[in-house]
């Protein structure tokens, strides 16, 4: 018995890995997508927007007080200050 596969069963592994991937991403964004349709009909939008400011401050003052802060911010938190300045300078839709 050997374990040794050629080139084509490999790249056909990959293929269906990378497939399986972009189709739980793509899956994942449409019920983001409707989620979001479905507050703003509701107009419940706002709340929730009101909701997750509240969450992401605590967040990134838990962060600032458990560590000494950088010269730049991790990727991660660099996205969350970012999100966090859209909300609060009402960059969002409504």
């Amino acid at each position: 018995m050997s374990l040794a596969l050629d080139l084509d069963t490999v790249m056909t592994i990959l293929l269906i890995r990378f497939a399986l991937i972009v189709a739980a991403v793509s899956v994942l964004v449409i019920i983001a997508f409707t989620i979001l349709i479905v507050l703003k009909r509701g107009g419940q939008l706002t709340a929730v927007r009101r909701r997750v400011e509240t969450v992401v401050r605590n967040q990134l003052r838990a962060q600032r007080a458990a560590g000494p802060p950088t010269d730049r911010p991790a990727p991660g938190r660099r996205g969350v200050l970012s999100a966090l300045d859209r909300i609060t300078k009402g960059g969002g839709r409504t």
